[in-house]
């Protein structure tokens, strides 16, 4: 569980052109081969590096279908208002993200909206 955190506060936007933009808190160190791993689900795994796992948590149904189709994103990195790094990161469509969300306190977007 120590290698995942959940980014909680996260925005994804699209441009006039498609473009899918996932904006979060700016980290302390610079991504290394950073992807995006997604199975079209409630949750996605990006992998800033090796160390640092980085769970995106409950994505909205209405952008689902975009982001299994989307080949990139791009990843905005901010400090408050201000861009710290933008970034291009591969994404890889998988059959099943091979995590037990429960183990580490997460649910289905169906089951948290339930409990709110």
């Amino acid at each position: 569980m120590s290698e995942y955190i959940t980014e909680k506060e996260y925005y994804i936007a699209e441009d006039a052109s498609g473009t899918l933009y996932i904006y979060i808190k700016a980290k302390s160190n610079r991504p290394q081969m950073p992807k995006i791993i997604y199975d079209g689900f409630d949750h996605a795994v990006f992998v800033r590096s090796a160390n640092e796992k980085i769970i995106l948590d409950y994505i909205n149904p209405q952008v689902r279908d975009k982001l299994r189709k989307a080949k990139e994103v791009v990843v905005v990195e901010t400090v408050l208002e201000n861009i710290k790094d933008a970034y291009i990161v591969d994404v890889n469509i998988v059959d099943k993200i091979p995590l037990d969300w429960a183990e580490i306190g997460l649910q289905s977007w169906e089951e948290a909206a339930l409990k709110a």
